[in-house]
Order: structure tokens, then C-alpha cells, then sequence
């Protein structure tokens, strides 16, 4: 048979809630940054805790000077002109593997390089070691500035240039 303290039950649950309110107040209260406690023996005995001096020392601040930092006299400099690109030869890609005709265009200085569908077809040159160059503008030959966009006029390797 079973028997039931109620008021046993009641009173523990009470001395629970009761610790748990003591614990509330400690852990909510929070030390002041300027006066953290120190550890001592005299803590444990139930004395006041002592505080620490800061450990880092406060910022010194730099003095204040009247002067300007930049002299009154001195004129604004005037910018400097953007350099002329780079001329260069534009390479010869046609009748190269496209990964090729990139490469020496890329040895050559040219980096703005792009490539289309000699057939129309709109397909992209994923893989460029499977496309041949059929045409390429700028021309080959023509001095240009290197920062000139090569486009490869391409079709697949098995397939004839139209």
C-alpha cells in the first residue's frame, strides 16, 4: 500500500523555491567593472571583499596641437593622368584549339578575351579544348591596346568552319 506525504512533498518544494530565489539574486547581480573582488582568505571568513585596482592603465591623451596638418601654403596636388594602356600585337587564333589561341592571346597581354558560335547556334564553349577558332576580331597583327576585348569566332572540333 502507498502512502502519501503531502506535507513533506509541500515543504520540499518550498525550500527548492526558496534556494532558487537566493540563487536569482546572485546571478543576476553583476560586479561593477571599476571594483572587481579579490580573492582572499579574509573573503571566505565573511569580511567585506576588497577591490582590485584596474589593471590596465587609463589612455594618456595625446596633446592638442594648433598647428594644421597639411601647411596652409601648399596647393593641392593635381591628380596624375591615367597611364596610356599597353600596345600590343593581337595574336593569330585562327585555326587553333580555343584553349590555345586564349593562351597566346593571354602571353601576349591580351585578358579581356571572349568566344561565340561561328555556327549561330548560340552555345556556350564550356570546354574550350573541344572548339576550334573559324575567325577572330580584332584581326591578327593589328596593334591594339592590350585592355581591347579578342572575341574567337568557334565551332566544335568535328565540325567545319562556316
Amino acid at each position: 500500500m502507498r502512502t502519501h506525504r503531502p506535507a513533506a512533498a509541500l515543504a520540499l518544494a518550498a525550500a527548492g523555491l526558496l534556494a532558487l530565489t537566493g540563487c536569482s539574486k546572485m546571478l543576476t547581480s553583476e560586479p561593477k567593472p571599476d571594483a572587481m573582488p579579490v580573492s582572499s582568505p579574509s573573503a571566505a571568513l565573511g569580511s567585506a571583499p576588497t577591490t582590485a585596482a584596474p589593471t590596465s592603465p587609463a589612455p594618456a591623451s595625446a596633446p592638442v596641437s594648433s598647428k594644421p596638418a597639411v601647411p596652409a601654403s601648399t596647393p593641392p596636388a593635381a591628380p596624375n593622368p591615367a597611364p596610356a594602356p599597353a600596345r600590343a600585337a593581337v595574336p593569330n587564333g585562327v585555326g587553333q584549339v580555343l584553349q590555345t589561341a586564349q593562351d597566346d592571346a593571354q602571353a601576349a597581354g591580351f585578358f579581356l578575351l571572349g568566344s561565340t558560335d561561328a555556327l549561330g547556334q548560340h552555345r556556350m564553349q564550356v570546354l574550350d579544348r573541344n572548339w576550334k577558332v573559324c575567325s577572330q576580331a580584332p584581326s591578327a597583327g593589328t596593334q591594339a591596346a592590350t585592355d581591347t576585348k579578342i572575341v574567337f569566332n568557334t565551332v566544335k572540333l568535328e565540325e567545319a568552319c562556316p
